[in-house]
């Protein structure tokens, strides 16, 4: 009874273990700095307060100047980031014999006719590989934090230091590798430099509590699509230089969704720039509702709504004028000549 009691106790602490595992724990702590703030008493407490809230209104100011510029680029971006899945769909799928011999941007499809490499471990013939391997270690470091104490009637900020333990997956290997890459033995192809779309194939995984592998391939039994600058049967680069054993339709797709999730991401930026950027610049305003114990809260609420739907306008009005310029430039140039002509058909 005694060892069937010790065995389950034992597996309780394993499992305590490892629920606890990847928490940060704190081995020893002290105090390195102390600041004397002042008095206690309530009044002084409340206009220390007061005089912090100023000052971070204050500084929030520049920074919401700052967010709203950088708003700018970003939705600038969000317009010109190159987009090469439109340019890649327009491209026909050409086979090795027909692309042979020719020069310029091409897409071309086959198989690899050189000797494939051996992955690691399992010593399979592949590609490309990728392998990753993580350990399971207890990492230290350092972390400062403050803390309000009182003493003789005074406030008194401490800083104080911590050393702060975590166990975390460290990566001891993640190393890749290409074959030599020819299809059908005519074009050579540099697949390292390429942007690289792949199906990767698991051929080998190994976890334990402290261990953790894995290596993801291409198949030599896969066909390649090329996307690049053909010259002398060679393809080494290109705007865009793409390498995928998708299909063509699949790589097609691939690209649109990577690329609509940045076009997305950059227009979600620009929102909350312009509209915490505009928040911040309303800092006076946001002090009086400081004041207000309840309703200040729900007034900076939805002062905050209001800015963020006014950085959504901003973001729809300044892609639009950033699309379509030339546009709004014929529009303007009208505008002028036309009231230029009201004026002359007046003094006439």
């Amino acid at each position: 009874m005694e060892q069937e009691k010790k065995i389950n106790q034992e597996q309780q602490q394993n499992e305590i273990s490892k629920k606890e595992a990847g928490q940060e724990r704190v081995t020893s702590q002290k105090v390195v700095s102390e600041k004397v703030l002042g008095s206690s008493g309530g009044l002084a407490r409340f206009g220390r307060k007061v005089k912090k809230q100023i000052s971070g209104r204050l500084s929030g100011i520049l920074l919401g100047l700052l967010l709203i510029v950088i708003s700018f680029f970003v939705v600038w971006q969000s317009e010109k980031f190159e987009k090469s899945a439109d340019l890649v769909a327009g491209l026909p799928v050409l086979t090795v014999e027909q692309a042979a011999d020719t020069t310029g941007l091409v897409k071309v499809a086959g198989k690899v006719t050189e000797e494939p490499i051996q992955a690691p471990i399992e010593k399979k013939d592949v590609l490309y590989y990728h392998h990753v391997r993580e350990e399971l270690e207890t990492v230290s470091k350092t972390e400062t934090d403050t803390q309000v104490v009182t003493r003789d009637g005074q406030d008194i900020e401490q800083t104080i230091e911590k050393e702060v333990e975590k166990d975390q997956w460290v990566t001891k290997v993640d190393e890749s590798q290409w074959a030599e890459i020819v299809l059908d033995n005519k074009i050579v192809v540099k697949p390292q430099f390429a942007k690289q779309v792949l199906d990767l194939t698991e051929i080998y995984s190994m976890e334990s509590e402290e261990t953790r592998q894995k290596i993801e391939a291409v198949l030599p039994s896969d066909s390649l699509i090329v996307v690049g600058e053909l010259y002398n049967n060679r393809i080494e680069g290109g705007e865009p230089f793409i390498v995928s054993n998708k299909s063509n339709q699949a790589l097609i797709d691939s690209l649109k969704s990577s690329e609509n999730f940045i076009w997305w991401l950059l227009k979600l930026g620009t929102v909350l720039l312009f509209g915490f950027g505009l928040y911040l610049l309303l800092g006076p305003f946001l002090l009086v509702l400081d004041a207000i114990p309840v309703l200040g809260k729900i007034g900076k609420g939805g002062l905050l709504i209001i800015c963020l739907i006014i950085g959504l306008i901003f973001t729809v009005l300044s892609s639009l004028v950033i699309a379509f310029w030339y546009i709004i430039l014929i529009l303007l140039v009208a505008l002028i000549v036309y009231l230029i002509y009201l004026k002359n058909k007046k003094n006439n």
